[in-house]
């Protein structure tokens, strides 16, 4: 079985920049003093800046001044008060995977939260490109769809639930008339006669 090869540094940098500007947020020019390989973005609720590296150590050497450099811009152009200021990721990549000793660094990188939240994902949760999603997802809006049931659906069934309930049917028929005519039910079943 031939060995897949790792996700390059373009690649995933196409990737994510792709899901990214998908879900929402708008790429934004860096500084000069960021690295050419680095993308900054915003949405109206935060700021994600990405950092694609070649493999393991270079990620471990430099997410440091990565952070700084995030750090740095929501300093410079936001002010404390404002959410957007307090909502600053630092999305960490590399498509090589590390070694197994590596781990437990990946796993504390990804729980320090000192200045800004981190996702950082290596080889291991990068074997595709549609796994670049996956590791972006908690900076993406849910996506809820409504239920299918329409109200007049509900309407409908409500009827046959009553009547198990041993409520007889003109009850229902006049509970669900003064509903749907934005009328208060109880009035209008206090003013019915002979109702069952």
């Amino acid at each position: 079985m031939a060995e897949r090869s790792a996700l390059s540094s373009v690649q995933l940098t196409a990737a994510a920049t792709e899901v990214l500007v998908g879900g929402g947020y708008s790429q934004v020019p860096t500084p000069s003093s960021w690295p050419a390989t680095a993308r900054l973005f915003e949405d109206p609720y935060g700021i994600v800046a990405l950092h694609v590296y070649d493999g393991w150590p270079q990620l471990r050497d430099n997410w440091n001044v990565a952070q700084g450099l995030l750090v740095d811009i929501i300093s410079e152009h936001l002010h404390r008060p404002e959410p957007k200021a307090w909502e600053g990721y630092l999305v960490l990549l590399t498509g090589s995977p590390i070694l197994d000793v590596n781990r437990r660094d990946i796993v504390d990188l990804r729980y320090n939260t000192n200045r800004v939240r981190k996702l950082v994902a290596t080889g291991y949760e990068l074997e595709t490109l549609s796994d670049v999603r996956s590791v972006l997802l908690p900076l993406l809006p849910l996506d809820v769809k409504p239920p299918s049931i329409s109200r007049a659906g509900l309407l409908d069934r409500l009827p046959a639930l009553l009547q198990k309930e041993g409520i007889g049917e003109r009850v229902t028929e006049l509970a669900i008339s003064a509903f749907l005519g934005n009328e208060s039910i109880m009035e209008r079943l206090h003013h019915m006669d002979g109702v069952e």
